[in-house]
């Protein structure tokens, strides 16, 4: 090692590895080295394998006189047309009362936590909320008053706001603001979010007027809601959450698809004032180079696509097939003992939409994946510090344009590795009580 900090860094890389954690260096291709259908990137509708949505593309691009370049950040010289026009077509789209654009959810988290909490309003967030949300939090001036809560439970929710509310009297004194941080849906997880409850807990506790709902709509933003408008508007609940956040790098058309089309990009759908308050305070809009016109054509067709017909029976899709996987991973696990293999099941099941995400957890995870890989499937392990310790996992993502012959196929492989692991899980019992029954002969 050339000093003692690089010695340091290697020490922190062989512990992962020493504790069966995956170190990447990303000299590898990790998706189209893999033959076999997609169950593990974020593309649920199948959109950047769509041809019939590539050739619309490709067509508006050829339409285009000027597609390169940006020039600059919004704020100086980067703010053209197009990006005012998309906007407002977001703003429209969502039935909002204004949008804000950005290159990124991460940027757009970041930014919203970091600046638009004020030192001494609160920050009530779920303990699974985004890492991006997390680092917005820390850097922003609210950061001291910020207090996680168990995932999901909404009694957890409840005693953590009236132990606030209790101890904090100056919220009803218009000296501050208690803001309730919540994604859609739990990439890590696979379930949704009970918001309606949440909301319902908040406002008995705290005015309306001093209480601001934040929702991240990352993984459910396009498989559900009137035109794929995503969980908020499915439940009607527009008019008691404050702040949206959409990206559009999964359902909408993930970046690394076979057609490369979309850049990761996001739209805060927020007030007036907040908009505003954000163009001019936060760091990743004034330091960041807008995105060009090619995405911003791009994201535009997807959004047509994704509300029209072909948008309805994509969704469709994807919530059969998210069913059947859903009954036949339950079907398997019958009887097989946790530790050899299980996932997260919580209430999946809605009236127009199911999960498509199913964490799949065991002691041997890492095992999984290498088999799974073996089938020609990129299976990823996912490992400390995406995930709790001890929870590593595996996780599965139902897409609209698997068929239900893929489904079966990929199905035999997890139980074919059950299997495999259930019969040494059994052996090592019945070595465990042999040695046991040995130590108890006199």
């Amino acid at each position: 090692m050339n000093s003692y900090l690089e010695y340091s860094l290697q020490h922190c890389l062989d512990y992962r590895v020493k504790n069966g954690m995956p170190v990447t260096d990303l000299f590898h291709d990790t998706n189209d080295s893999y033959h076999a259908p997609d169950f593990f990137s974020n593309d649920y509708l199948s959109i950047t394998t769509n041809e019939q949505f590539h050739d619309i593309v490709v067509k508006s691009t050829l339409s285009c006189t000027r597609l390169l370049g940006s020039i600059g950040s919004r704020v100086l010289n980067g703010n053209t047309a197009d990006h005012v026009k998309l906007e407002k077509y977001l703003q429209t789209h969502f039935d909002a009362s204004s949008a804000l654009l950005w290159n990124s959810g991460y940027d757009a988290n970041v930014a919203f936590f970091g600046s638009v909490p004020q030192k001494g309003d609160f920050i009530l967030f779920d303990e699974l909320i985004h890492a991006s949300v997390r680092d917005g939090i820390a850097a922003g001036p609210a950061s001291r008053n910020a207090y996680p809560f168990s995932h999901n439970p909404v009694a957890s929710f409840e005693v953590c706001l009236a132990e606030l509310v209790e101890k904090n009297p100056q919220i009803f004194e218009r000296k501050a603001t208690v803001f309730v941080a919540v994604e859609s849906l739990y990439s890590m997880g696979g379930d949704f979010s009970p918001l309606p409850e949440f909301i319902e807990v908040l406002h008995r506790y705290v005015p309306r007027k001093y209480a601001h709902v934040v929702v991240d709509e990352a993984h459910s933003t396009g498989i559900c809601g009137p035109s794929g408008r995503g969980y908020v508007a499915l439940l009607g609940l527009q008019n008691e959450v404050d702040t949206v956040l959409h990206t559009f790098g999964k359902a909408r058309g993930s970046t690394g698809g076979e057609f490369d089309l979309i850049l990761c990009a996001a739209v805060i759908l927020t007030s007036p004032v907040i908009r505003k308050y954000l163009i001019n305070y936060v760091r990743p809009m004034i330091y960041t180079t807008s995105m060009p016109r090619f995405h911003l054509l791009t994201i535009k067709r997807s959004f047509d696509f994704i509300a029209s017909a072909e948008g309805d029976e994509l969704r469709k899709q994807l919530r059969e097939h998210s069913l059947y996987f859903l009954r036949k991973l339950r079907l398997m696990l019958k009887g097989v003992p946790k530790s050899v293999l299980s996932f997260c099941d919580p209430d999946r099941s809605f009236e127009t939409i199911v999960s498509p995400i199913f964490p799949l957890l065991s002691t041997e995870v890492a095992s999984l994946a290498t088999y799974l890989r073996s089938k020609g499937y990129a299976a990823q392990m996912i490992p400390y510090p995406a995930v709790p310790k001890g929870q590593e996992r595996v996780r599965v993502m139902m897409h609209a344009g698997n068929t239900t012959g893929d489904n079966d196929v990929f199905a035999q492989a997890i139980e074919e590795w059950v299997v495999t692991q259930s019969c040494q899980f059994s052996l090592g019992m019945a070595s465990g009580k042999n040695l046991e029954s040995q130590k108890a002969m006199p």
